[in-house]
């Protein structure tokens, strides 16, 4: 039997078509007084009739669709551009892809999402597992034996899942429509010193199984740093900034590798409607503040329940976002300790419900240095000792040996009454090892700490993150 614990004004009224904007209003004065589940008594919490338009940017995509994965270029970019991608995969369906690669996906966000979120209790953050994965796995088609093995490992490789399977996500990951637009972009940055001693194998590679552009790149010219930045800024539509410099690079770098995903969606339903919004109180890590949460409902939500935790889905036109609040004494960290919390939600039995939630409204961004944060799962250990990226290189290499000196995630996100933007930007930094190193119904109101995931419609783990305080920009 499910669980119903209800206001008492709410356990006397039923919802009806007609009374849903009354009552809409009323859950916006009293839906953070109390908190419930799902209802089987045909009690239905109250939901916004109405649907709102896009407020995030003022914006409406394109609804032209486009055939290649590039990024169009300014002209700067374009006389240092040595290749394009290939023409990405036309027609692929989200069936196209195999569950076992999906799993392989949701496998990898468990490893690395705890580590990349929690190191600072007292901040929002956010992590973007796919925006990592792929140049991971541009890496892996460059190296070979203990390293491409632990890479294998590590990304969930084997022969079912491999770069067929990256080719096809990726086509499914670049489309634009008039309500969400989802767009995926990889690049190569070649030094002028050194890119004559990249096996062309390789390259070939990065253009035809991750569709990436190859660039001509001076490391310690700031023209090279800017054009760069150029490049992550276009893919992000102006939400990521990486503000690369010369000095961030350093003197002697062979290549960088970046990843960027953008995704923007509005809601599947009229769940939210800026005229039920409230001001009340967040219980942030270092205090109450008083912030703005949105008050609305679905009558064909999901919801999942944990040992510690319960957990409410909304569904956006490209995918999903799922809110996972920890129970009172529980905080998210602790969640994410377990090992496959993200695997379990994911293939978890959700069960429809009439939801009614109040969440606040948000936007932040976040910076992680991944290579240190994933130092506890040996990532730094297997990228810079004893590497073998020797497919990489020509077989008459000069260099004899290389390393990754440094992998940095930018994120932004944007939670609102008319959906979800949010991007990444992921850049691995690859360098001769004679280079230094670094030292590197649901009721639910979310008023506390609570985790998010965001997937798309071909079940990548697009997003995670923790909002620990609603006005931490």
């Amino acid at each position: 039997m499910k669980k119903t614990m209800m206001s008492e004004r709410n356990a006397k009224q039923k919802v009806s078509h007609r009374g849903a904007r009354f009552l809409a209003l009323a859950l916006g004065m009293l839906i953070l007084f109390s908190v419930t589940a799902c209802s089987t008594n045909g009690e239905k919490p109250p939901t916004p009739s109405e649907s709102v338009s896009p407020d995030i940017d003022k914006e409406q995509p394109d609804e032209t669709e486009k055939n290649t994965p590039d990024i169009e270029q300014d002209v700067a970019l374009k006389k240092i551009l040595l290749a394009a991608p290939d023409t990405k995969l036309d027609n692929v369906q989200y069936e196209d892809v195999p569950e076992a690669f999906r799993a392989a996906l949701w496998s990898f966000a468990d490893k690395t999402t705890r580590l990349a979120l929690c190191n600072d209790a007292d901040k929002n953050a956010l992590y973007s597992p796919i925006s990592l994965y792929y140049p991971l796995a541009m890496l892996e088609a460059g190296s070979k034996g203990a390293t491409r093995d632990g890479l294998h490992d590590l990304l969930g490789l084997s022969e079912q899942v491999g770069s067929d399977q990256l080719r096809k996500l990726y086509g499914l990951m670049t489309k634009e429509e008039k309500e969400s637009i989802e767009q995926i972009a990889n690049s190569a940055w070649l030094s002028n010193e050194y890119r004559d001693q990249l096996s062309q194998d390789w390259l070939d590679k990065l253009s035809r199984d991750f569709y990436a552009s190859a660039f001509a790149a001076d490391f310690n010219d700031p023209a090279t740093s800017e054009q760069m930045n150029k490049w992550v800024k276009k893919a992000t539509r102006d939400k990521i900034d990486p503000e690369f410099t010369p000095e961030y690079f350093g003197p002697d770098v062979l290549l960088a590798l970046i990843n960027t995903i953008y995704y923007k969606s509005i809601w599947k339903g009229s769940y939210f409607d800026e005229q039920f919004n409230t001001e009340d109180i967040f219980h942030a890590p270092t205090g109450d503040v008083k912030v703005t949460f949105m008050n609305g409902g679905s009558s064909d939500a999901k919801h999942l329940e944990g040992d510690r935790w319960h957990a409410a889905q909304l569904d956006l036109v490209n995918g999903s976002i799922r809110f996972v609040l920890p129970d009172l004494g529980v905080v998210p960290e602790m969640l994410l300790e377990d090992e496959t919390f993200l695997q379990d939600l994911q293939n978890g039995k959700w069960r429809q419900c009439d939801l009614a939630i109040a969440a606040p409204k948000f936007s932040y961004r976040a910076d992680i240095n991944l290579l240190e944060a994933l130092e506890p799962i040996g990532v730094r250990e297997l990228l810079q000792e004893d590497v073998d990226f020797s497919g990489m290189l020509k077989d008459d290499s000069i260099l004899l040996e290389l390393a990754v000196s440094k992998i940095d995630q930018k994120t932004f996100i944007a939670f609102e009454e008319g959906g979800i933007e949010a991007a990444a930007a992921t850049v691995v930094v690859v360098v001769p090892t004679s280079a230094p190193m670094p030292d590197d119904i649901v009721k639910i109101t979310l008023d506390r700490p609570f985790i998010y995931v965001i997937e798309d419609d071909a079940g990548a783990p697009l997003f995670v993150g923790i909002v620990r305080n609603p006005k931490a920009s």
